[in-house]
This record gives C-alpha cells, structure tokens and sequence, in this order.
C-alpha cells in the first residue's frame, strides 16, 4: 500500500451493491479504485476509476501486477433464469474463482478479500434461533446455486493463503433488486403490498446504503479471516414487514399462499422469499464502526419509498402513528 492510500479492486462494480460499494468507497479520498467491468457497462458511470475491460474467468494476471491490490471486494455473482442455467453458472463460477484465488494468492503481498455473500447461506433457522457468523452453512433457495462460488475462498482461507472475510447482508433494501421486484411492482399494479405466505418466517433488514458501509467497515476494520452479519436493528416478521409497508403506502396487504406463491414465482425464488434466516452478530463492536443511517425498518422504509415514489411521481402521506 502506497503510504496514505489504499488500491482498491472491485469485481462487480455494476451490480446492485456492487454500485452502492463504489460511491461509498470513492467518499475517501485515501482510496484508488480499480474496477472490473464488462463490455457492455457504461463506462461514463465510472469515469475518473481506473476501469478494466473482461470477467472474472477472463482476468488478466499481469493486471494485479502493474496495480497491486491492497483490498479486493467481490460482489459479482454469476446470474441464471432457471435451475440448469444456474446450475451451470454456478459451475462456470466455481472455476473462474478457483482461478482467481491463485493468482490471488501467488502475488507478493496477497490483498484482504472481501467476499459478498448472503443470508441464505445459513438457510431457515430453527425457532427462536438466530444466525451468528460462526453458524452451520445449509444453503437454502438461490445459496445452494452461489455458495459453490464461495467454495474456493474458503479453502484458501481454511490453507492460510488469503485473508478472506464473507460479509452476509440479511435482506438488502434498496430501489431496485428483489424489493422493486417483488415488493414495489406489485404495489404499482395492485395497489396493494404483497406479503407472501403465512408471514411468519422473520427478515434481518439493512438499507442499500447502511449495506455498502459496512462492508467497507469489514475491510477496515475486520478480524483477519473473520465474517460479518449485516443487519440493522432486531429481526422483524415478514407480516409486520408488509404492514408496515401498507401504512407508508396508505394501503393494506395482500397475502398470497405459499402455493400460489410457488406457482407464480417458482421453488427456489418461493423458498427465497418465505426464508426464516433472522441474524445477530458475534462483532458488535464492528457494527458500531460505521454509524448506521437507517437504523430500523420505519427510516428504512421512509428512506427507500422517498426515493421510488419520487421516480414514479407518487407522493403518499406519512402513517399515522397506531394505525395498521
């Protein structure tokens, strides 16, 4: 590391933590961003970063020669439609990032590793349980297709080669990803929020923004080849999720069966939705490094609707303290 400043690579930059992890990294001043990006990215979006052109599997050596990382943050993540296209990106990941650990790990001086996983790496948990960093891994819905990419950081972390730490972000809410998906369109078509299945399973939140802190945090301040659960606030039931929703967007629910559920959406995405993964932390301190923005589910909420109403031109009004 040059004295005062830290090279930073991003793989995917363009994803949606992966754009929200650029702006809070390009806020400090001390950090070079160096950015892996596709063809068909932008590229005006990231002027002013040092931007490379290629894939994970594509990667080129001598790149990490001329600019020596310091940290890597990794939150790319091959993507399929169906469970074969997943099932074989999830094989083309495994490869490209078995690849990647070597020739990590045969620099000089390797660089921390900052691995973006998720919550369903730890699958539904038990009644009453919460998941902490050092839980079992039972990957559940779209994990059991991601986790095969995580593999090889593990086993370079588990033969001392890297320094990798996973940060596990519980449900990211933010304007885009599954909450516009899921959430936010159906309220547009609707005019009613979507609460699916019987509501009981419970959701660890943290806002897009709060997310990307601490990540960053993880790099800065992390235990060497320790994780770090990413939440805000305790867990929160998806039914109150949904009605909290309801009263911001003066409206009521919907609740859809889980068969219907199934039926509209699929197994995995089902499965993925009706999640029991409610999270804590063995690293209170760390959670505290980065003052959190949007500490529970209301300024959450408040924050993110502002921000697609604002888009779609819909102006509701605050709810009403008590009403349901």
């Amino acid at each position: 590391m040059i004295a005062g400043h830290r090279n930073i690579w991003v793989m995917g930059g363009t994803g949606f933590i992966g754009q929200a992890l650029v702006n809070q990294l390009s806020k400090q001043p001390f950090n070079r961003l160096h950015l892996l990006l596709h063809k068909k990215t932008p590229y005006r979006s990231f002027e002013g970063f040092s931007t490379f052109t290629g894939s994970l599997d594509t990667i080129d050596p001598d790149w990490f020669e001329r600019y020596p990382p310091d940290v890597v943050f990794h939150a790319a993540r091959p993507a399929g439609g169906n469970g074969l296209t997943r099932w074989l990106a999830a094989r083309k990941g495994e490869k490209a990032n078995r690849r990647l650990t070597g020739i990590l790990s045969a620099l000089a001086k390797p660089p921390v590793v900052v691995y973006v996983s998720g919550s369903l790496v730890f699958g539904n948990q038990p009644k009453g349980i919460l998941a902490d960093e050092h839980s079992p891994v039972r990957p559940e819905a779209f994990a059991r297709y991601y986790y095969r990419n995580e593999l090889p950081w593990l086993e370079a972390r588990e033969k001392g080669l890297l320094d990798v730490r996973f940060a596990r972000p519980g449900w990211i809410v933010g304007p885009a990803s599954w909450f516009s998906e899921f959430f936010w369109k159906p309220f547009l078509k609707s005019g009613k929020v979507p609460c699916y299945g019987d509501g009981s399973n419970y959701m660890s939140l943290i806002h897009i923004y709060d997310c990307a802190a601490m990540i960053d945090a993880l790099s800065l301040f992390g235990q060497p080849r320790n994780d770090l659960n990413i939440f805000s606030a305790k867990p929160i039931l998806h039914l109150d999720f949904c009605r909290l929703m309801a009263r911001w967007l003066s409206t009521s629910i919907n609740q859809i069966p889980e068969k219907e559920v199934t039926k509209l959406y699929g197994k995995t995405t089902a499965a993925a939705l009706m999640s029991n993964t409610p999270m804590t932390t063995l690293f209170s301190g760390l959670h505290n490094k980065d003052r959190l923005q949007y500490p529970g589910p209301d300024a959450l909420l408040a924050s993110v609707l502002g921000l697609l109403k604002n888009e779609q031109g819909i102006f509701a009004k605050a709810p009403e303290k008590g009403s349901v």
